[in-house]
């Protein structure tokens, strides 16, 4: 057996042992678990100050005004009872899988993740409750410290969970190479397509088995510069097809994204299903924001499409008009058909009745039509 196929075994091996420690990852239990050890008193005072009971936390001197005590005393009591759910015997037993699956999922990645990323893969199984999700940062923050420790958010940086000792110069070139090859692809990419791009770098070929493709999606989670749309798509923060916060921004997102003209009912619905805000879109500022935007282009009633598709404003009449002006010879109906369909939303016989009209259009001896006089430049902006 060769080193390549020794080394794909032993990884298949470790990702089966990883998702089955996932799958028995059970935050809010484990901790229960690990409180039985204490005192009612101190037991209480961890599951305020770290909102362990499912309500938000609780600060020193609330919990303190409570017990009638200082924060200092509080603080004190606390650090006792972390202490002693680490010397309790029950804890290696409890923390041993979960260290292991920390330990592992953060190795893969550089030995760093981004909180919120390494919080939704924790928490694939479990569920992410406000419960469970309080439970893990409390198992990093006071349980698992010696294992792991908070990187705060940075000018550059999201706030993140590291391994200790693992070094991060790497991880920031990543990142800085990361927002070049994005800057220069110059528009939202998918996954695959941006990798694919990343791999081409001098940067990347140097350091080609140091950066995982895990590590790589790490970085892109790291990176302040670095965002993804509610489509999946990787590209800038800076650009409003990455983070959309203007209404512009959205239905330009949505319209480029189904790649077909829609109803502005239908954008605004689908704008408020794409979760890019807790902002609700209404149909009659879409509408509004449609009719102000030079680059959305009326198709059909209350239908929009992209000018950049090659749509053009005008009754059926002046677009079968600008076709005939910009073919210079006759057309048979049906080649005309074809051309307002791909610019227009309309009924086939929309177009038919624009054709009979004989001021504008003449059909010849053998069906085609043409134009009957030329009419005035339709404006194209």
């Amino acid at each position: 057996m060769d080193t390549n196929e020794s080394n794909s075994i032993l990884d298949k091996i470790l990702s089966s042992k990883q998702q089955t420690d996932m799958e028995q990852f059970n935050p809010s239990e484990t901790i229960s678990l690990l409180l039985k050890e204490l005192t009612g008193k101190e037991e209480d005072i961890l599951r305020r100050r770290h909102g362990l009971s499912g309500k938000e936390t609780q600060t020193l001197e609330e919990i303190g005004a409570l017990y009638q005590v200082t924060r200092e005393r509080i603080r004190q009591i606390e650090g006792t009872a972390v202490k002693k759910i680490r010397r309790a015997k029950v804890f290696d037993q409890v923390m041993h899988q979960v260290q292991q699956l920390l330990t592992t999922t953060l190795t893969a990645r550089g030995g760093i993740m981004e909180e919120e990323a390494l919080l939704e893969h924790l928490l694939s199984f479990s569920g992410p409750s406000d419960m469970n999700r309080r439970a893990v940062i409390f198992v990093l923050s006071e349980l698992l410290k010696d294992t792991v420790e908070l990187m705060p958010e940075s000018e550059t940086m999201r706030r993140a969970w590291k391994l200790k000792g693992a070094g991060l110069d790497l991880l920031r070139q990543t990142v800085r190479e990361l927002v070049s090859v994005v800057t220069k692809i110059g528009h939202p990419v998918e996954l695959p397509d941006l990798l694919q791009e990343f791999r081409q770098t001098e940067f990347a070929k140097i350091h080609e088995h140091a950066l995982s493709d895990d590590m790589l999606h790490s970085a892109l989670q790291l990176g302040k510069d670095l965002g993804r749309n509610p489509f999946d798509e990787y590209g800038l923060t800076s650009w409003g097809s990455i983070s959309p916060r203007r209404m512009n921004d959205k239905i330009y997102l949505i319209l480029k994204k189904e790649g077909q003209p829609l109803h502005f009912t239908e954008i605004a619905k689908r704008i408020n299903t794409a979760g890019f805000d807790p902002r609700k879109a209404y149909p009659p500022t879409v509408h509004n924001e449609l009719i102000l935007n030079k680059e959305y282009v009326l198709v059909g009633r209350g239908i929009y499409a992209l000018r950049e598709w090659g749509y053009k404003e005008g009754v059926v009449a002046e677009v079968l008009a600008d076709i005939l002006r910009k073919k210079g010879e006759p057309m048979s109906r049906e080649a005309l058909v074809a051309e307002v369909l791909s610019q227009r939303v309309v009924k086939k016989n929309t177009i038919h009745l624009a054709l009979t009209n004989r001021q504008m259009f003449t059909r010849l001896d053998n069906g085609d039509y043409t134009l009957t006089q030329t009419p005035p430049e339709i404006p194209t902006a």
